[in-house]
């Protein structure tokens, strides 16, 4: 199955976020090197990665990534990642996402 969208989805998607004044002055864009995710992928037993949305302890939005087993069940006892780096502070510097 893929979830692949469109560059236009994506755009109207990232700038209905950015736009919305809820989320004024949040971080609008987070990554995390490949090697953290595959050591959540690599994990025996899992099929997925999710995401949660975080704060961290400055207040500052940020995301927790955890694998998922066949059931659909974090794997809490395995890897959990944070340390996204985040935009704003490391922006990508032509993305039509932004």
């Amino acid at each position: 199955m893929s979830n692949e969208i469109t560059l236009a989805e994506a755009i109207t998607m990232t700038h209905a976020y950015q736009n919305d004044p809820l989320f004024a002055g949040q971080t609008i864009a987070a990554k995390l090197n490949n090697a953290s995710y595959l050591e959540i992928i690599n994990q025996p037993g899992c099929v997925e990665v999710r995401t949660y949305f975080a704060k961290d302890a400055a207040g500052v939005l940020t995301l927790v990534a955890v694998g998922v087993d066949g059931n659909g069940n974090d794997m809490t006892s395995g890897k959990i990642m944070d340390k996204f780096r985040r935009c704003p502070t490391e922006c990508p510097q032509n993305s039509p996402l932004m």
